[in-house]
């Protein structure tokens, strides 16, 4: 009879056996994996390290390449500036010169009735009827 629950079986131990002699040939099996790990991490930091170097390299690339076109868009975009600002000086100067000549037109027109009406006042004649209209004080009414 023993204590209720689940059976024990054990091996007993053999003291007689060296327990260097036994785990000695299964230890052996781990210095070849153990060198073989070490091999590997090796491999993975060089590869690591040139995967490093190498993307250094991309970005610095990359860097350049944008700071190329950097300087090439912001000339383009200085000279389509340039256009647009022309076309409305272009634009600013044919409204300005058209005001103008509209001006002078209007002035054609009515510079004629205006000197008329300046030389009836140094007459006398301010209303073109030969009355005099002007005031005490010399203005004209």
């Amino acid at each position: 009879m023993g204590a209720p629950g689940a059976a024990v079986v054990a091996v007993p131990a053999d003291r007689t056996v060296d327990p260097a002699a036994e785990l000695g040939p299964v230890l052996s099996r781990f210095t070849g994996v153990q060198e073989e790990a070490s091999e590997i991490r090796a491999r993975a930091g060089d590869e690591a390290a040139a995967l490093v170097r190498a993307a250094a390299r991309r970005a610095a690339d990359l860097v350049a390449g944008a700071q190329e076109q950097a300087g090439r868009v912001r000339a383009e975009a200085v000279a389509s500036a340039l256009v647009a600002a022309r076309r409305e000086e272009i634009a600013l100067l044919a409204a300005g010169r058209s005001a103008a000549e509209q001006v002078r037109t209007r002035a054609g027109e009515r510079i004629p009735g205006l000197a008329d009406r300046v030389a009836e006042y140094a007459l006398g004649r301010p209303d073109g009827s030969g009355s005099d209209a002007w005031a005490s004080g010399g203005s004209p009414v």
